[in-house]
This record gives C-alpha cells, sequence and structure tokens, in this order.
C-alpha cells in the first residue's frame, strides 16, 4: 500500500469502533478506518482501485484487443 500516515480521530469514534471490532469483522480500529475511507473514495471516484502500473497493462491489452485507439 505504501506509505503511512497518523491522522487524529475523535476518542469517542475510536471508542466506538473498538467495541465493535469483532461485529465489523476487522482486527483494528485502523484497519476499519483505512477500509471505510478507501470504500468512500473509490464510490466517489477519488481513488483508484488500480496502481498506475495495473492501469498501464490494462490500456495496452484494450488497446492490443482493438478497444482504444
Amino acid at each position: 500500500m505504501g506509505e503511512k500516515r497518523a491522522i487524529e480521530i475523535a476518542a469517542e469514534v475510536v471508542r466506538a469502533i473498538e467495541e465493535h471490532l469483532p461485529e465489523l469483522s476487522v482486527g483494528s480500529v485502523e484497519e476499519y478506518v483505512e477500509a471505510v475511507l478507501r470504500e468512500r473514495l473509490l464510490s466517489e471516484g477519488f481513488l483508484s482501485s488500480y496502481s498506475p502500473e495495473e492501469e498501464k497493462e490494462v490500456e495496452q491489452r484494450l488497446r492490443d484487443l482493438g478497444y482504444l485507439d
């Protein structure tokens, strides 16, 4: 995934996540927060589900198949 950075989150939000980790099917607060943010960014189109290398590979495959010029 790459570099990680620290962020601050309200203590009540962290406590709520910690109390419900088993129900949320995650192992940590960090894992849950990252998953939720990633899902939201993907759905809004702000984050690609592919790495830049994967995007180039898909684009080349589409070119090879004649779907792109």
